[in-house]
């Protein structure tokens, strides 16, 4: 949530592909009143409480078609089962507004305890395993740049666990990328 609320300034719009239960596009909702519009998507779920603020889309994201452009785009587990993850991201591309951000945060493939290394279909139908380089070896190709959160933190508030898998390079079991358009391009 951290992530999400440094990244929006007031007046901005936020939407959520696959939202599920809507739990986070709610927290989203309840505790930034000055943005200006919430969208939540999904196909296979239709929350039943929405925030009051949160405009509920019932469509497939791999056909993703939306009217207006936002400012942050999130994914929360969600990448991993698009069949064709690069194209939804040339589709949002078109609805990002210019300073825009996608986040992104998917099973980490070399993340510590991740039993998804290999692709298995019965895994959750994950098509896609990624990990740090591949993911934002991806993205650039489609004029992103990459910022990547907590890679090797854990979260815990003993001084000695916060720091292990950081010392001995042990990646968290997600991946969290906030990718930016290349100001270049």
């Amino acid at each position: 949530m951290h992530i999400v609320k440094g990244s929006l300034k007031s007046g901005q719009s936020v939407l959520e592909l696959g939202c599920g239960s809507g739990e986070l596009i709610n927290q989203i909702a309840e505790n930034r009143k000055d943005l200006s519009r919430f969208v939540a998507v999904d196909y296979f779920n239709e929350p039943s409480n929405l925030n009051d603020r949160v405009e509920f889309i019932k469509q497939d994201i791999e056909n993703l078609n939306l009217q207006g452009s936002f400012d942050l785009v999130i994914m929360y587990h969600v990448f991993e089962h698009m069949k064709n993850p690069l194209g939804l991201v040339q589709k949002i591309k078109k609805i990002l507004n210019k300073n825009g951000r996608i986040l992104i945060v998917v099973p980490n493939r070399r993340g510590f305890g991740n039993e998804a290394r290999v692709y298995q279909p019965e895994h959750g139908k994950h098509y896609f395993l990624w990990d740090k380089e591949s993911l934002q070896f991806s993205l650039e190709r489609l004029g992103f740049v990459c910022r990547f959160y907590n890679l090797y933190m854990a979260a815990s508030h003993n001084i000695f666990l916060k720091y292990i898998p950081m010392i001995f390079r042990i990646q968290n079991p997600n991946l969290t990328c906030m990718a930016m358009l290349d100001v270049k391009e």
